[in-house]
């Protein structure tokens, strides 16, 4: 949105900015005024507001002086058109200038709750099919800890329920007040948790943990259909994060006691592995890019939402497997669940998620 400075702006910040101001006439008085009366009262508030303004700027330090010169600068053209000249001609009094000012916030996700792909990616990218989508689910955090006791194992610490449902509720309200995620809040959103866990060799535990709570829930969900660990044997010491996902800010924070995040997962719908890991640059600190360990315990918590037909794949792009090359991910369709490795490419199907914890 753009906010230009008006002459009858600047008469009513000038009016509301100063005590001694406040008897200052307003438009409808202004035209009843004798001319001469009219001439002293612009000459008055012409003084005050350069008084204003020496008074501000004093205020600043060079740095900010300097700064904002220089912005300025670049606005009247910089280097590549008459800027110094333009200036002179404004301080002549020869020309005038109109000041915007323009919210400089990169917005990241649309109103449909998917990435806005920046100038820094370059990654492929393609559009969504939405023929692969996902439904809200009604959110029971007391029931999410109940799945997560059964299928996980009493050994496993997590938060309890209302600590689940308070960490979760402010978790989605930071993003809401967040003016470059808050559209986040319009896609499907997940609330999990993850147990308080030494995670020392990635792929073992995603092994021994994880895939085998996914599978009890999945077969808890579907009784007719299969969960089928492509990579069975292939994961220990195979696994890696990659730095620039953020992940292991979520691994450390496991070792550190239980975790409670929020899970976007169809976000980046469309988006290549390596595009993922290029737009989970441009948010916020706190957000990271899923990898397979969070979309499990998803999993785990909402099976009838991310297994269920049609449903998009879960792309785990915070993770490398065996060569840089491979990311893996988890592929619901109507007969089974599988957990597999595919190469970084782009597909209409497929979305990695982005976790706020």
């Amino acid at each position: 949105m753009d906010f230009h400075l008006s002459l009858d702006v600047a008469f009513r910040w000038i009016s509301a900015s100063f005590p001694h101001a406040e008897s200052s006439p307003g438009p409808r008085e202004w035209v009843t005024m004798p001319f001469g009366q009219q001439a002293w009262m612009a000459k008055k508030e012409q003084n005050m507001a350069r008084e204003t303004f020496v008074a501000w700027w004093h205020g600043l330090n060079v740095g900010q002086q300097q700064a904002l010169v220089q912005k300025f600068y670049h606005a009247a053209g910089g280097d590549k058109s008459n800027a110094q000249e333009n200036f002179e001609g404004v301080l002549k009094g020869e020309l005038t200038a109109e000041i915007a000012f323009k919210d400089a916030t990169v917005v990241l996700v649309d109103r449909n709750g998917r990435c806005i792909p920046t100038d820094t990616v370059t990654g492929q990218v393609v559009n969504a099919n939405r023929a692969y989508h996902l439904d809200q689910p009604e959110i029971n955090y007391g029931r999410v800890l109940e799945r997560y006791k059964q299928f996980f194992g009493p050994e496993m610490q997590f938060v309890s329920a209302a600590e689940f449902e308070a960490r979760a509720t402010a978790l989605l309200g930071q993003v809401g007040d967040h003016k470059q995620v808050k559209n986040l809040r319009r896609g499907v959103y997940l609330p999990f948790s993850l147990p308080k866990l030494v995670v020392a060799d990635y792929g073992r535990t995603l092994k021994e943990i994880f895939l085998a709570a996914v599978e009890r829930s999945y077969r808890a969900q579907f009784p007719n259909r299969p969960f089928v660990n492509c990579r069975k044997g292939q994961l220990t010491g195979q696994v890696k994060i990659v730095t620039e996902s953020r992940h292991n800010e979520l691994i450390e924070a496991m070792r550190q006691g239980p975790v409670v995040g929020v899970l976007f997962p169809t976000t980046l719908q469309g988006f290549g592995i390596e595009a993922d890991r290029e737009m989970i640059a441009q948010f916020p600190a706190g957000f990271t890019l899923t990898g397979a360990i969070d979309f499990a315990a998803a999993h785990v918590a909402y099976p009838e939402t991310l297994a269920k037909d049609n449903t998009p794949v879960s792309d785990c792009a915070a993770l490398s497997w065996r060569v840089p090359g491979n990311s893996l991910y988890f592929n619901a369709g109507d007969d089974r669940l599988e957990f597999n490795c595919r190469r970084l490419v782009a597909g209409e199907e497929c979305s990695a998620g982005v976790v706020v914890f």
